[in-house]
């Protein structure tokens, strides 16, 4: 890899190749929430529920810890200052929170016919929480690359 060993130029950035790894990853989870969006919006609820759930886990199971490690392994432990770590991590906390209750309700609320799943008006709630989730995400992720590039472009 170029400028040493595991590093990688990103945009005329060397940087870790587990941090492009990272936002890269999140970067996909993003358009796998807008494919599940997309597939709720049309009514595929088989489809929806399986890209969100896998997205969600993945998300849960390897990107947060990964993130996680990466932050305590180069700046010590919290507080960082001078970063606004804090609001992602507030963020971060906020979208698990929402996502696993989302879960919960589709679950609750979810509902088969004929072989398909679908969501009855009772389960407004599962779309109002989704929508909170999605925007929470949405937004922990662009402090995020907001936090990347205040840590790794000069």
């Amino acid at each position: 890899m170029p400028g040493g060993r595991g590093t990688v130029d990103l945009f005329g950035v060397e940087v870790p190749a587990v941090v492009v790894l990272m936002l890269f990853g999140e970067s996909v989870l993003l358009a796998a929430y807008v494919v599940a969006l997309v597939l709720a919006r049309a009514h595929k609820g088989r489809g929806h529920h399986y890209v969100m759930i896998s997205a969600f886990v993945i998300d849960l199971l390897m990107f947060k810890p990964l993130m996680l490690s990466r932050a305590i392994s180069v700046y010590g432990p919290f507080p960082w200052p001078g970063t606004n770590i804090l609001y992602h991590f507030l963020l971060d906390v906020g979208v698990v929170t929402l996502g696993a209750l989302n879960m919960y309700l589709g679950f609750r609320f979810g509902a088969r016919k004929d072989g398909k799943m679908f969501m009855p008006p009772k389960g407004r709630s599962h779309r109002a929480v989704g929508w909170a989730f999605l925007v929470a995400w949405i937004a922990a992720f662009v402090l995020g690359v907001q936090l990347f590039v205040w840590a790794h472009v000069p």
